[in-house]
């Protein structure tokens, strides 16, 4: 038994609809059975863009009622329907009731005036986490295991009240006198992902993908060892799927690795989801809710060594090419190879390019790993050429280039 909280996040599509719902919850109610436990849970899949998008449309075309009751309707009917899947007789009735409430609670929001849009656009897009949370809770206490929403959110922000910054030390605060009470009492407690809370109260946005960022989160402030992502894919992959169809799954990443591929566009982490983790040392395990007897990749202060462990490809920059008579820009893009390498990485990547009749603009070492620059047309043979050498076995002893 393990006494310091495990938090766990469920992604858009890990709850779905109800049977999606069910299987989230029997993941928690497992792991609440051997230690105390928070969950992140994020909005039904596509419901946020959903509501962001009725938010930007009502600003600049005005609120219609006919366009509000049909929000109420499509929202009330897919969560009252996963609802009902889902949940026990002995609990649905609250739940149903709670989520009407929230719906109706979205409708007087959307209808109030507001002097700020920014806020409003917040304000509108929190109630998809909002929804799917109480579902959540219902569905989990179902099985056996209490369940609770958290009064207040926890997450406490500054700035922006889109992509706002946590405030790590009122967070801390909030978590104590929120999170903690439940955790305390054998409740799982259930926090709404992506959702902050300004200095004056009122809601903010960690920005897209921010359930991720509010799990780690979360993890800090409650002295976690372990942070789970659940989602619907294995883990980490050694490149892009859908570019690269043989990416591999990475059983081990670094803080600092998982930091640089996220931010270069891999969508299976938040950019900013391992600053919280690397301070206090939380393993972050990205895991598939669908398969969660799969090893999914743990992502942790280690470093494994020289090498490169995953490619990414930044597109849409330009390069300037001096020519005889004149001086023009073209369109270039950039493979990164992110790792440890060392100069024979780098010579079997030129090599590799070389062979395969791709020209380098550019190819060095940079802190972040290995860089090699090409024109934005050969930029997807690139890196599945890239792919297949650098993350390959290790240069042979004196490689050059």
């Amino acid at each position: 038994m393990n006494d310091r909280p495990l938090v766990i996040k469920f992604g858009g599509t890990s709850v779905g609809g109800g049977a999606q719902f069910i299987r989230a919850a029997t993941i928690a109610a497992d792991a609440a059975r051997n230690r105390p436990l928070a969950v992140v849970v994020s909005a039904m899949s596509g419901t946020t863009d959903t509501l962001i998008g009725f938010a930007r449309s009502s600003v600049s075309s005005g609120t219609r009622e006919g366009s509000v009751a049909e929000l109420h309707r499509s929202l009330a009917e897919r969560h009252l329907k996963a609802a009902r899947e889902a949940v026990s007789e002995e609990y649905l009735p609250e739940v149903e009731e709670r989520l009407l409430v929230l719906l109706n609670r979205l409708i007087e929001t959307i209808e109030a005036p507001a002097t700020d849009q920014a806020a409003r656009k917040a304000g509108i897009a929190v109630f998809g986490e909002r929804l799917s949370s109480v579902i959540l809770a219902g569905v989990i206490s179902s099985q056996g295991i209490p369940a609770a929403v958290v009064d207040d959110d926890p997450i406490a922000t500054v700035g922006s009240f889109s992509a706002s910054d946590v405030d790590a030390d009122t967070t801390r605060e909030r978590c104590a006198g929120y999170v903690a009470p439940l955790l305390d009492d054998g409740f799982v407690a259930i926090v709404p992902g992506y959702v902050g809370r300004s200095p004056e109260g009122s809601p903010t946005t960690l920005g897209r993908g921010g359930s991720d960022l509010s799990a780690t989160v979360l993890g800090r402030a409650l002295g976690s060892d372990e942070v789970w992502i659940m989602s619907d894919v294995d883990g980490v992959l050694d490149a892009d799927p859908r570019l690269v169809p043989d990416a591999t799954l990475l059983p081990r990443l670094s803080y600092r690795e998982a930091g640089d591929f996220a931010s270069l566009g891999a969508k299976v982490l938040h950019p900013k989801t391992m600053e919280p983790a690397s301070e206090t040392g939380i393993e972050v395990h990205v895991r598939n809710t669908f398969a969660p007897e799969r090893p999914g990749t743990r992502v942790s202060g280690f470093e494994e060594g020289p090498g490169v462990r995953c490619v990414a490809l930044r597109r849409n920059f330009a390069v300037e090419l001096p020519c005889v008579s004149r001086r023009h820009r073209k369109e270039a893009a950039a493979v990164i190879g992110i790792g440890s390498p060392d100069e024979g990485d780098l010579a079997r990547g030129r090599r590799s390019l070389r062979e395969a009749g791709i020209e380098a603009v550019h190819s060095g070492i940079a802190p972040v790993g290995l860089v090699f620059v090409v024109f934005e047309e050969v930029a997807d043979a690139a890196l599945l050429v890239l792919h297949g050498s650098v993350i390959a076995a290790p240069a042979p002893a004196g490689e050059v280039a």
